[in-house]
C-alpha cells in the first residue's frame, strides 16, 4: 500500500483498488478498480525459477531495481493500467480514474514488485517460494555431503588407519617425537665407495666435428657426481 497526498494505492494480484479524496470535496471518497490479466503460469513458474539461481536479482528487485529479463518477461505498464476501470461513484468519467492510472504508472516505473503483484505474483508469495527453494536446496546439498562423507569413512574402515592417522595420533598421545618398538632393530651400515673412473660412452660417430668433446663429457660427468656426492652427505651426515 502506498500513500501519497490524497491517494491510497493497493496492487492485488490480478487488480488495482486505489482510494481517492474528491478534487472538489474531500470529505468525498472515490475507490476505483482496474482488473488486471495476470501472466501465464509458465510465466511466473520461469520468473520464480530464475530467481532461485539469482540471489542478486532478487536483492535488486527487493530494492525497486528490475533486471533486464524481467522486463522481458512481463508486459508494458499500458495493458496494466488502460483495462475497463470502474468507480464506486457510478460515473464513467470521473476524474479519479485518470488520477489514479497517472500515479499508478509513476508507482510501476519504481516498483517492480508491484508488478509481479499484479501480474500473479505477490510479494509474500514470491519470497516463500524463493526462500523454501534454496532451503531444500542446501539440505539437498548437506545430504549428498553426508552421504559422501558417510562412503568415504566406510572405504577408510575396509583400508585400515592410514600413516598419517598413525602420526596424528601419535601427536595427540604426545609421543611424536618416541622411537617405536622396533626403533633400535634398525641398523643402516654405510661405508664409502672408491671412486669409479667413469667411462663415457663412445659418442665419435655422433660428434666427429666437435674436438676434445670426450674430455668435455668427462668433466660434465665429473661435476654431476661431485654434486650428488655432496648431496649425499648433506642428507645423510656422513
Amino acid at each position: 500500500m502506498t500513500k501519497v497526498e490524497d491517494i491510497v494505492l493497493e496492487a492485488h494480484s490480478g487488480r488495482w483498488i486505489a482510494t481517492l479524496n474528491d478534487s472538489l470535496d474531500k470529505t468525498l471518497m472515490h475507490v476505483v478498480s482496474i482488473p488486471v490479466e495476470k501472466s501465464s503460469p509458465q510465466i511466473r513458474e520461469e520468473i520464480l525459477q530464475e530467481l532461485r539461481g539469482n540471489p542478486h536479482d532478487l536483492y535488486c528487485i527487493l530494492n525497486g531495481e528490475t533486471p533486464l529479463w524481467v522486463l522481458e518477461l512481463l508486459p508494458s505498464p499500458i495493458p496494466l493500467l488502460w483495462e475497463e476501470a470502474g468507480c464506486d461513484c457510478g460515473n464513467v468519467n470521473c476524474t479519479a480514474l485518470l488520477s489514479m492510472r497517472e500515479y499508478a504508472w509513476d508507482q510501476l516505473m519504481i516498483d517492480p514488485l508491484m508488478k509481479l503483484t499484479l501480474l500473479g505474483l505477490p510479494r509474500q508469495e514470491l519470497l516463500s517460494n524463493v526462500f523454501d527453494a534454496w532451503a531444500s536446496s542446501t539440505t539437498s546439498q548437506e545430504k549428498e555431503i553426508a552421504l559422501l562423507e558417510a562412503s568415504i569413512a566406510k572405504e577408510k574402515e575396509k583400508l585400515g588407519p592410514t600413516p598419517g592417522d598413525w602420526l596424528a595420533e601419535a601427536a595427540e598421545q604426545g609421543k611424536l617425537h618416541d622411537p617405536g618398538p622396533l626403533f633400535q632393530d634398525v641398523t643402516i651400515h654405510l661405508s664409502t665407495q672408491e671412486e669409479l673412473e667413469l667411462n663415457a660412452d663412445d659418442w665419435s660417430p655422433l660428434l666427429k666435428s666437435v674436438p676434445g668433446f670426450q674430455k668435455a663429457l668427462r668433466m660434465v660427468i665429473k661435476k654431476t657426481s661431485d654434486s650428488a656426492e655432496k648431496r649425499r652427505k648433506l642428507y645423510f651426515k656422513i
